[in-house]
């Protein structure tokens, strides 16, 4: 079934409840960052399974509230908050608006007409293949040997999509608890709802 968007996305309700996912979502990848400088010494592919979380805020934060353009604002913001925490400086607010609009690509390509898993799913792979774009164009992937290469490809689409799975079963438990409610509630007057996932 079909659930429209909110017509009035950007209420002060989805503001606040896009910042507080982008602060919860800032201190995932600080964190996550911190840990791949340990561990890509030690086991180069943690780079590339970490590098998944980068799609959680948006992909939260569309699944939670189901509004247009919730994923990249999420991301902005966090953009915004890593920054002091940041080695790359202002410069990881590209990054996060990077991976958010990747997120957001499906249902941008549907009109917002529709919230599923499946199209969550597409927004994780799409994550994957930015990812993987951006490690050609740096020389990272030509420069590994032929099983790493595999082994990177395989773990640049997957490691987004298991996250952005996670993401929309996070926001389900959310939404139960009544968070995000209000928000999706206001798309369901012009249309049935549909399950969490």
């Amino acid at each position: 079934m079909i659930r429209r968007a909110s017509p009035t996305p950007l209420t002060t309700r989805v503001l606040l409840s896009c910042a507080a996912i982008a602060a919860a979502g800032a201190v995932l990848l600080t964190v996550a960052n911190l840990t791949a400088k340990l561990l890509i010494p030690v086991f180069p592919p943690s780079a590339y399974l970490l590098a998944g979380l980068w799609a959680v805020p948006a992909t939260l934060a569309l699944a939670l509230l189901r509004s247009p353009g919730v994923g990249v604002l999420t991301g902005l913001i966090a953009g915004v908050a890593m920054t002091p925490f940041s080695p790359q400086g202002a410069s990881v607010i590209l990054a996060t608006l990077w991976w958010a609009a990747a997120c957001e690509v499906p249902f941008l390509l549907t009109r917002y007409r529709r919230w599923t898993l499946a199209l969550h799913v597409c927004g994780g792979g799409v994550a994957g293949l930015a990812s993987i774009v951006v490690s050609v164009a740096t020389g990272v992937l030509p420069a590994l040997t032929f099983p790493a290469q595999v082994l990177t490809l395989a773990l640049s689409i997957a490691a987004p999509v298991v996250c952005a799975i996670g993401g929309v079963a996070l926001a389900g438990r959310l939404r139960r608890t009544g968070v995000g409610a209000q928000s999706a509630a206001s798309g369901a007057a012009s249309a049935p709802s549909e399950p969490s996932a």
